[in-house]
C-alpha cells in the first residue's frame, strides 16, 4: 500500500512573507488564516492557537494515524508535536527578517496516549531569546488537561533579512482534494491480530515488516520503513518528504526526533521476550546539521547501549544521502514484562504502563 507522502505536499513552503513582520504578528496571521500553513501541519492537523510575547500554544489531534499495528502510539508522537510550539514560542520574540532552527531537544513521558486521547496541547514558554541562541519549555497535555510530557528546546538564531515592502505573490500550497491526511480513514493494519500479539516473539513481528510488507498505520502515514533488524539493533529508512517541511527547505525536528524515537524502540523491541512490551520514558536529540527536503532517503540506525532487567537504553544515529550526519539521538525504556498478553486479554496500554510504573518505583 503506498504512503500518504508519494503524494504531492500541500501548504507553503518559503512563503517570505512569514518574514516580512516580528514573529509574534506571524503567528497571529497563522492563527488568523492570513498565512497559509507549512506541509507538516498540514500532514498532522497539529495548529497554532494562541500566540503571546515569548508563548505559543499548538493543539494536535491524535488519530489512529499515529498509532503502531497494535494500536499503541509511542512516545516519539510527543516530540513530533513538541518542536513547534517550543521553536514558535521563541520566534514570537523575534523582529521581523529572522529565522531560527532547532538544535537540540530534550523529552520526558509521563503518561501514555491512549484511545481516549482525542487532542493534544503544548503550553510553551521562552525561557531566553538572544541574538543567536534561543531556550523554550513545553507542558504537553490532553484534552481534559492531564499533563502528558515536557519538553525544552534549544534553537540557533540567524537573519534572513526580507524587505517589508516587497509584495511576494502567495506560494502554491498544492492539490485541495482530497481531505488532508489526517483526517482520511486509516486502513486496518496487517502487521499482527491483537488476540495473537502476547504469543508473537518481538524479532519475527519485526522482520516480518521486513521480509512479508506488514507494517503499521504511522509508517504508511510517513513513508518509514525498517531496513535491518538484529537483536539490540534497527536500521531504517525515511523519505526526505517535502510533506516534512516546516515551511522552510529542511525538515521539521519534531519529525525527525518520531523517527529516531521509532528506531530506538525497534532496537529495544528486538532484544525482548514473546509477551514482553516496552514503554520509553525519556528522549534527546541534537541535530548536527540540516535535513533538506527532496534530497534522497535518510537512515537511521540505532543500537541497544544498556540491557537491564527492567530499562533499557538506546542510541541513534540520523544520517542523510551522501552520509553526513545530520542528528544522534537517546532514549531510555522500560521493560513490561507480560505486557503483549495483558493487550491481547483486552488491558488497555495505558492501565498496563501504570501498573509496570508502579512496580518499578516499589522497593
Amino acid at each position: 500500500m503506498p504512503s500518504i507522502i508519494e503524494e504531492p505536499h500541500r501548504g507553503a513552503i518559503a512563503d517570505l512573507r512569514a518574514l516580512q513582520q516580528p514573529g509574534l504578528d506571524t503567528f497571529r496571521r497563522y492563527i488568523g488564516g492570513a498565512l497559509p500553513h507549512p506541509p507538516i501541519w498540514r500532514l498532522t492537523g497539529m495548529r497554532p492557537t494562541e500566540a503571546g510575547l515569548g508563548k505559543s500554544t499548538f493543539s494536535m489531534p491524535i488519530t489512529p494515524w499515529l498509532a503502531d499495528g497494535t494500536g499503541i502510539y509511542w512516545g516519539g508522537i510527543y516530540a513530533l508535536f513538541a518542536d513547534s510550539p517550543l521553536a514558535s514560542a521563541i520566534w514570537t520574540t523575534m523582529p521581523a527578517g529572522k529565522v531560527l532552527t532547532t538544535s537540540e531537544l530534550n523529552m520526558n513521558f509521563v503518561r501514555p496516549l491512549s484511545e481516549k486521547t482525542r487532542n493534544i496541547i503544548g503550553h510553551a514558554s521562552t525561557v531566553h531569546s538572544g541574538s543567536q541562541v534561543g531556550l523554550s519549555t513545553v507542558l504537553i497535555t490532553d484534552q481534559d488537561g492531564r499533563t502528558l510530557a515536557f519538553g525544552s528546546s534549544r534553537c540557533l538564531i540567524a537573519d534572513f533579512p526580507v524587505d517589508p515592502e516587497e509584495e511576494f505573490p502567495a506560494p502554491d500550497t498544492g492539490p485541495t482534494a482530497p481531505e488532508d491526511p489526517y483526517l482520511r480513514e486509516v486502513p486496518e493494519s496487517d502487521f499482527c491480530k491483537l488476540e495473537e500479539f502476547g504469543g508473537c516473539k518481538p524479532i519475527d513481528l519485526q522482520q516480518a515488516t521486513i521480509h512479508e510488507g506488514r507494517t503499521h498505520p504511522i509508517w504508511l502515514f510517513t513513508g518509514y520503513r525498517a531496513t535491518d533488524i538484529q537483536d539490540g539493533f534497527c536500521q531504517s529508512t525515511l523519505p526526505s518528504s517535502a510533506w516534512f517541511s516546516n515551511g522552510s527547505f529542511s525538515i521539521n525536528g519534531g519529525l525527525l526526533a518520531w523517527a529516531a524515537d521509532f528506531t530506538m524502540g525497534g532496537a529495544v523491541y528486538s532484544t525482548l521476550s514473546a509477551g514482553d512490551i516496552f514503554a520509553t520514558l525519556d528522549m534527546h536529540i541534537r541535530f548536527t546539521r540540516p535535513a533538506t527536503i527532496d534530497s534522497g532517503p535518510l537512515t537511521l540506525t540505532s543500537k541497544v547501549l544498556h540491557r537491564g532487567r527492567r530499562l533499557r537504553v538506546s542510541a541513534c544515529d540520523i544520517d542523510n544521502a551522501e552520509g553526513k550526519r545530520v542528528a544522534m539521538a537517546t532514549g531510555s525504556a522500560l521493560v513490561i514484562p507480560g505486557g503483549a498478553k495483558m493487550l491481547s486479554d483486552g488491558m488497555k496500554p495505558e492501565e498496563i504502563i501504570t501498573i509496570a510504573t508502579a512496580q518499578m518505583n516499589q522497593p
